[in-house]
């Protein structure tokens, strides 16, 4: 764990090193915007503590610097004594170590923490990050290190604030002399000589020698105001260097030990075009999860073809199992959409010729149940057109969905109307999982094709008007316009036949299908009124 936290704590004359020895290693590893990102966090995140005492410091050096030029621009003793005491107030140690706090002050690296937790949500096992999170006490111990870059400058401030209070006590023991008291300010040991005759030779004597101390007690306030202005440039520039260099071995260790990590799984960090990181498959796995769905894909699609549905079922099964049990794995990009949706397009592509297979041999109770499953539970979204292709079928799943809903009407002609409102309910949430598919979480190219979504609204249209509770259902609000009805009933004619006439679903279908006949009709001999308002008003 000291390995992780930074190799080089205590032994900041390699500082630099470390520094450019880190980036480089980042930048072999991460990903170029992700190591960008990182570095320029180190350095915004040091900049900021030391922007929160540099900007005051600085304008109080200013100042101090206008005042001591404004001092040599106006001669006299008055004025020149007024600019000395307004110098001396901005040199007041206890305002310049309030200031200097925030540099003084240990930062916060509890940011660190948090960035592994955010890191492990995005991990397929999120212990390969927790594993990494730090003790609040180490944290505080290297915040400590940084904070240690201070301590000349505190050392300096300390001897200027003596230095300042030597000069105060030898003002104070000035104006406690008699002659001060009564208005008579020195101007160095020549005037104090001719007072002699005036004040007598040991009192002459004293002020000489005190008005000479003040003047080396001043020069020592500038001399040590100086060394700390000296020691302060030296902090901001060190103390910088020590936060982004251990903030950057913190933040940037965490990163670059999780790709090794990742690696020995066949996995990586990325950045993709927003921005974010995850975790993708390496290129080599990559390659060669394309190379196997290319392998495996012809021998299932031929079973397919030649009616062998067992072995077909057996072998999308095994591809799955191959290429989808791991999540970052079925992530892989392959011909627009993943290797992952692919791979259950064709093992769904299998089930789906089962349940084929058992409508066609009269067997519809089995078939159903298929159905049932594949719209309740299937673990993926797959459009129409990137399925097996069917002779005579172009819409193997919206078919699946249609048969589905005629043999609920067959449950629902036998006295078990809330079964057959369940059959007809799974295909309908099995559409809205579409709105609500998460990009972070659904395999790149999940879809349904326009065909399923207008069959789900048709269903939850005829479910509110057929149920005897259709609120308990909480069917979704998307409607389907009239004009689509046509092309709805065609469909399911084509795929369940004539023998469905007489059901509710049926003559739902065929009342739409007239009503819109009706308004057209209306509409072409000028009678738009009642018909064509009634028509959409039963939309």
């Amino acid at each position: 764990m000291q390995e992780l936290i930074f190799p080089a704590v205590g032994r900041w004359v390699s500082a630099q090193r470390e520094w450019s020895d880190l980036v480089a290693e980042m930048q072999q590893e991460l990903p170029a915007r992700l190591c960008a990102d990182l570095i320029r966090r180190a350095e915004q995140r040091a900049q900021q503590v030391n922007w929160a005492f540099q900007r005051p410091l600085e304008r109080r050096f200013r100042e101090i610097e206008l005042t001591r030029r404004a001092e040599a621009k106006k001669p006299g003793r008055r004025p020149e004594t007024k600019l000395l005491r307004r110098r001396l107030v901005l040199m007041n140690p206890a305002a310049v170590a309030r200031e200097l706090a925030a540099g003084l002050t240990p930062p916060d690296l509890s940011e660190y923490n948090q960035i592994v937790a955010d890191l492990a949500r995005a991990m397929p096992h999120p212990g390969i990050a927790q594993r990494y999170t730090l003790p609040p006490q180490a944290l505080r111990a290297l915040a400590d290190q940084i904070a240690a870059a201070g301590r000349p400058v505190a050392q300096a401030l300390t001897e200027h604030a003596q230095n300042l209070k030597h000069y105060a006590e030898l003002v104070d023991r000035l104006r406690a002399q008699p002659l001060v008291q009564k208005g008579v300010r020195l101007l160095g040991s020549a005037v104090a000589a001719a007072l002699e005759p005036l004040v007598g030779r040991e009192v002459a004597a004293e002020l000489i020698g005190l008005d000479r101390s003040l003047d080396r007690a001043l020069e020592q306030v500038e001399q040590g105001w100086a060394a700390f202005r000296r020691e302060c440039a030296e902090f901001a520039v060190e103390r910088q260097r020590r936060h982004q260099l251990i903030y950057l071995s913190l933040v940037g260790g965490l990163f670059l030990r999780v790709q090794r990590d990742l690696r020995r799984l066949g996995c990586e960090l990325a950045v993709d075009e927003q921005g974010n990181c995850r975790v993708v498959a390496t290129a080599e796995r990559q390659a060669w999860l394309r190379r196997r769905f290319r392998e495996a894909a012809p021998a299932i699609r031929a079973a397919l073809d030649e009616g062998r549905i067992d072995e077909a079922e057996a072998l999308a099964s095994r591809l799955v199992g191959q290429v989808v049990t791991d999540p970052i794995a079925a992530r892989t990009e392959l011909d627009g959409r993943s290797v992952g949706y692919w791979a259950y397009a064709l093992h769904l592509s299998a089930w789906l010729a089962r349940a084929r297979q058992l409508w066609e041999q009269g067997r519809p109770e089995e078939a159903a149940a298929i159905w049932r499953r594949i719209f309740a539970e299937y673990p993926c979204l797959v459009a129409d057109a990137d399925l097996h292709p069917v002779p005579g079928e172009p819409l193997p799943l919206v078919t699946a969905g249609f048969r589905l809903a005629a043999y609920a009407e067959w449950v629902r002609q036998s006295n078990r109307g809330d079964e057959a409102d369940a059959l007809l309910m799974t295909q309908v949430r099995f559409v809205e999982r579409l709105s609500r598919l998460n990009p972070e979480h659904a395999l790149p190219g999940e879809r349904l094709s326009p065909e399923m979504q207008e069959w789900a609204a048709t269903l939850s249209a005829y479910l509110r008007r057929s149920a005897p509770d259709p609120d308990a259902l909480d069917l979704p609000e998307r409607r389907l316009p009239l004009s689509r009805y046509p092309a709805v009933m065609s469909r399911f004619r084509q795929a369940v036949g004539t023998s469905l006439e007489s059901s509710p679903l049926e003559r739902y279908l065929r009342g739409r299908v007239n009503l819109l006949r009706g308004a057209a009709a209306a509409a072409a001999t000028g009678g738009v009124g009642l018909l064509a308002a009634l028509a959409w008003l039963l939309l």
